[in-house]
């Protein structure tokens, strides 16, 4: 009887889902999924979109006469192809090199003072200057001042320092564990999402993998002419603003020829954030090289942050994604690739190209082939619907014969490449496409525009918009730490993952209604990179006797003495 029982109830279990498959195949099961991507399907590209290279340089075509906003996909893959040209992962600086003092835990550096005009660069950082205090180390260019690689071919290059992924977005880089420590606790929103479970490969790549941020030499010497490269010289900044709006309103101070007063970049400034896999842990998790699509591939060192601190590793590392921010409009132009072959590519919110790749969906005739639409099944029930398919792969598409003509022209993807450093000629730059642009906060009918990488946003892509979180990156009168603004907000995805900002920022995130308003925070031109900074002068005695000398001074422990080199902010930290 029991043996019945069982056989009836599993002929019933087939039977319900062999109809649920047959109602899924029928016209009438909904497709609600297709009418919310049709928002997300506009080609980004106006008609007649056109560029062309030029003497080495890229031209675009009338009547266009501002790509960034006409031709933003085109304007894509211009950052894409002027920057491999340049080499950026050689010649533009890290964060690491931007901001001094976060070079390896056993000895980070400390930024100097900004030299005066005249001061000779021996206790002091000069802008432009050949040799400064710190270029000469082996291991760490920037312990004490900033340094720009292209202009220093003479002095040997250290291999880059990548960071994982989560530190780089919200936390910068602390090379001291107890600062590390401290920022942690600061930072418990974007802390929350890092062990939380997640069965998507993406998430996976997302947390394992090593992050490199690159500046271009118009955004490095901005930070360094300007003071930038410090927390005193960004909380000045601070003040000077509070000051302007109580006692200037409503005129604002000059942007040029005195003290800031607010953080604007040039027009042609420009950083990269490039997010690398350490080959052991990419063929771990089922990834594998593929001949016709190849990495790009370099040695770097990853930070690999377990109790014990830092632990450095030097190996090769894939390229599985790359981000490019340019200043050519006032809130910047964002844009990301991936590699083809990363899972999960075009999940949730699709892929959008209007110039490099056509997609590969099958489109009926006369219509635009630049959205490949994420993966979509049947969830089986008796009253089935049509609901996302995450985590599988998609076809590369077809190369844009405009594209290719570029890429040749430039000599981009022509040549093989076995070494561990990069070149433009490198095939391998031909395995990645474009996910898409943004350079709004929203669209024409006031719908959030969103743009999301499926490693780099791997768990939060649905809420991902990288203008809008960007437009939270700000400073306070204590500088970039703690985080004035999170990047993530409280609540949660149906993932379990907490949401980043989306839509038009809250003029409330940064002041307080009032005559005169209150300053909560300052915007520092949608950069992150800031929290990097870290305070040039050495903390003040807390004792008010003058310190020991001679014996007494001797008999001071090795534990004192390194107190003493800490930093004003780790301290005040540790005590919070």
């Amino acid at each position: 009887m029991r043996h019945t029982i069982s056989t009836i109830m599993m002929s019933l279990v087939t039977a319900q889902s062999a109809l649920a498959a047959d109602i899924c195949t029928t016209s009438q099961t909904p497709d609600s999924l297709r009418w919310v991507q049709y928002y997300l399907s506009r080609p980004q590209d106006a008609p007649g979109c056109a560029m062309r290279v030029e003497n080495g340089m890229l031209i675009a075509v009338p009547p266009v006469s501002n790509p960034a906003l006409s031709c933003p996909d085109m304007f894509a893959w211009k950052l894409f192809a002027e920057s491999v040209t340049a080499q950026f992962w050689k010649n533009w600086a890290a964060d690491q090199e931007t901001w001094p003092g976060n070079g390896l835990s056993s000895d980070p550096g400390r930024p100097l003072p900004l030299c005066s005009t005249g001061q000779a660069a021996q206790n002091c950082c000069n802008p432009g200057a050949a040799t400064n205090p710190g270029y000469d180390d082996p291991t760490y260019k920037a312990k004490y001042c900033p340094f720009f690689p292209a202009d220093h071919t003479n002095i040997q290059a250290t291999l880059k320092l990548g960071v994982p992924p989560s530190k780089a977005h919200t936390l910068g880089m602390a090379s001291r564990p107890a600062f590390r420590d401290a920022l942690k606790a600061e930072a418990v929103l974007a802390n929350q999402i890092l062990d939380a479970p997640d069965p998507t490969k993406g998430r996976r790549i997302r947390q394992s993998m090593a992050e490199i941020v690159f500046r271009n030499k118009p955004f490095f010497d901005f930070v360094f002419r300007n003071d930038l490269y410090n927390t005193e010289g960004i909380t000045k900044i601070y003040a000077n603003n509070a000051n302007n709006m109580k006692s200037g309103a409503p005129y604002r101070t000059a942007t040029q020829g005195g003290p800031l007063s607010e953080i604007t970049f040039p027009a042609n400034a420009l950083m990269i954030k490039s997010d690398w896999l350490a080959r052991e842990r990419a063929e771990a998790m089922g990834l594998r090289e593929d001949p016709q699509n190849p990495y790009v591939k370099m040695e770097i060192l990853t930070p690999v942050l377990d109790d014990n601190g830092s632990i450095l590793l030097p190996g090769e590392h894939w390229l599985v994604a790359i981000h490019f921010s340019s200043k050519d409009i006032p809130n910047w132009v964002w844009t990301t690739f991936e590699h083809v072959n990363n899972p999960g590519r075009c999940d949730y919110t699709g892929c959008n190209d209007s110039y490099g790749y056509t997609s590969p969906d099958q489109v009926g005739a006369g219509q635009a082939r630049n959205f490949t639409r994420p993966h979509q099944m049947c969830d089986g029930l008796l009253l089935p619907s049509y609901v996302l398919d995450p985590g599988g792969s998609y076809p590369g598409g077809a190369r844009q014969p405009a594209l290719a003509r570029v890429f040749d022209g430039l000599g981009i993807g022509i040549a093989d490449n076995a070494t561990l450093q990069p070149k433009p000629s490198d095939r391998s730059w031909l395995s990645y496409r474009l996910k898409g642009t943004q350079v709004d906060f929203t669209d024409s009918m006031g719908r959030p525009t969103h743009l999301g990488n499926s490693v780099t946003e791997a768990g939060f892509v649905t809420s991902s918009s990288c203008m809008t979180c960007h437009s939270r990156a700000s400073t306070n009168a204590a500088g970039t730490v703690p985080l004035p603004l999170g990047v993530f907000e409280n609540g949660l995805t149906e993932s379990g993952y907490l949401p980043s900002a989306t839509g038009t920022p809250n003029p409330a995130w940064f002041n307080k209604s009032g005559q005169p308003p209150t300053q909560l925070a300052l915007q520092t031109d949608f950069v992150w990179g800031f929290l990097f900074a870290n305070p040039i002068a050495p903390p003040a005695l807390v004792a008010a006797a003058p310190p020991p000398a001679g014996a007494a001074a001797a008999a001071i422990s090795p534990a004192a003495r390194l107190n003493l080199l800490r930093s004003a902010r780790e301290r005040i930290l540790e005590q919070r």
